[in-house]
């Protein structure tokens, strides 16, 4: 799940098609839960004391629509606060991820101080090499993590050291209509937690006509990915990449068989609605407003935008609930999804130093605050989930805090850690072509699977050929 653009016209389906871009992309203990220090010599907050002020650093970001706008003002926020550092913020939106243009500046020389990637960047900018791991900052300035969720952190921690901080975290949902549930018999405060139950529910749903569909699905390329490690999956052999770099993809075993026979019986039976890769669309989200499906499932980014459309009036009667995403078995944790925050080496002392300020005060509590109420992003420290102000909204508003209970959810192990593998977005493809074949020419769940873990193995292969020689 990652951090997107969109330029849209003012209509609904524009509207959500922008604000869904914006906000969205094993076993045993997490190794990364337990960072070894990194060398502080790449990273001396200290720098900035000595320099001439301000020191003007540039940002590339990814944030679109009202998320960028509350990006924007909080960055201005901080340009006032002081006058020690002055961030310049380019917008990357209007790309679907700033890697591209990043590995192309680095042979150019045109790279920012921080850029704002999606996580699955992380391999790639590993081995880079172009970036000064944030563990540096963190432990040449004594900075503590304690406060932050391990899940968060430990994502973007690889064999002990944090390469790069995050920011604006989302995980997949499930959204439903609660006034359809109650008109099919079911408890509108009782969402299903299970994919058997999707099927229940969806049954008496169909059955009742209180919906065309129970659920309307998406061929998202990031689905498979959290349904693995909700079940204790691994996504890519090596602990997820997490012991050492992935090899292997590990798509073809029992989680992901039951999960794409599942999908493929629930379209097949007229359970769901299948939307097609949809990039970008809302086809899905608005199928519950239109009475063609009760349920479907997103990242929880967009929670505020698609309870704004749904709840404006426009589709009467519809009132948005939300739950955690049904899993092969009940309970089980999630990865994190989404943005993070890197510190490019080609910057010097100085600008590192200021960097790692202008960092620090993103990631402060009273900053990640407001990033929560004003886009929905998962709170991703501890204080900022207690809050009084985050707490009087999820009181309000119950809705707001199902994404960030699923990262609290389930052990943090190699799999709900999530994983780390060389052209991610090449994997991703051959997963979507997969998934399509079933749906729409026919493929069995096992023969499509089977083709997608050889295609997956193949780009994991020519990647780690290239960077590795």
């Amino acid at each position: 799940m990652t951090t997107r653009r969109r330029t849209a016209p003012l209509t609904t389906f524009g509207l959500i098609c922008v604000l869904l871009f914006a906000a969205c992309s094993g076993s045993g203990s997490e190794s990364a839960a337990k960072a070894k220090p990194a060398s502080s010599e790449t990273c001396s907050p200290d720098a900035l004391r000595h320099a001439h002020k301000p020191v003007n650093i540039t940002m590339w970001h990814q944030m679109a629509s009202n998320n960028g706008r509350v990006f924007a003002s909080i960055v201005d926020g901080f340009n006032r606060s002081q006058s020690d550092v002055h961030v310049k913020l380019v917008d990357q939106s209007a790309e679907i991820s700033s890697l591209p243009k990043f590995r192309a500046g680095l042979i150019s020389g045109d790279v920012p101080d921080v850029v704002q990637l999606e996580e699955t960047a992380l391999q790639t900018m590993i081995d880079s090499k172009a970036t000064v791991p944030v563990q540096a900052c963190v432990d040449a300035d004594h900075y503590s993590l304690a406060d932050f969720l391990p899940k968060v952190t430990g994502y973007y921690t690889v064999q002990g050291v944090l390469r790069s901080m995050p920011y604006n975290p989302s995980n997949p949902i499930l959204f439903y209509d609660k006034n359809k549930f109650a008109k099919a018999g079911l408890d509108p405060n009782r969402p299903p937690q299970t994919l058997a139950e999707v099927r229940a529910y969806s049954e008496k749903i169909v059955a009742s006509g209180a919906a065309k569909h129970g659920i309307a699905l998406r061929i998202a390329e990031f689905f498979t990915e959290f349904w693995s490690s909700k079940n204790g999956q691994v996504y890519a052999n090596h602990g997820n990449g997490r012991l050492q770099r992935a090899t292997e993809a590990r798509l073809d075993n029992p989680t992901e068989r039951a999960v794409w026979t599942w999908w493929r019986d629930m379209v097949r039976d007229g359970l769901a609605l299948n939307t097609g890769r949809d990039v970008g669309g809302a086809t899905h989200l608005l199928a519950i407003g239109t009475g063609d499906a009760a349920m479907t499932i997103e990242g929880s980014g967009v929670l505020g935008p698609i309870v704004n459309v749904l709840e404006s009036g426009q589709y009467p009667g519809v009132k948005v609930g939300t739950g955690p995403l049904p899993g092969v078995r009940p309970g089980g944790g999630v990865q994190t999804a989404e943005g993070s925050l890197y510190i490019v080496k080609r910057s010097d002392a100085a600008h590192r130093a200021a960097a790692w300020r202008f960092i620090k005060y993103l990631v402060a509590p009273e900053q990640m605050i407001r990033l929560h109420l004003e886009t929905g992003y998962v709170p991703i420290r501890k204080s900022v989930a207690d809050s009084p102000a985050v707490q009087a909204r999820w009181a309000r508003e119950p809705a707001y805090r199902t994404s960030y209970d699923q990262l609290l959810s389930g052990p943090t192990t190699l799999a709900t850690t999530g994983p780390v593998i060389g052209d991610f977005a090449g994997v991703r493809s051959a997963v979507v072509d997969g998934i399509t074949s079933m749906l729409t020419q026919g493929t069995s769940p096992r023969a499509a699977l089977a083709t997608t873990q050889r295609k997956a193995d193949a780009v994991i292969r020519d990647y780690n050929k290239r960077v590795t020689g």
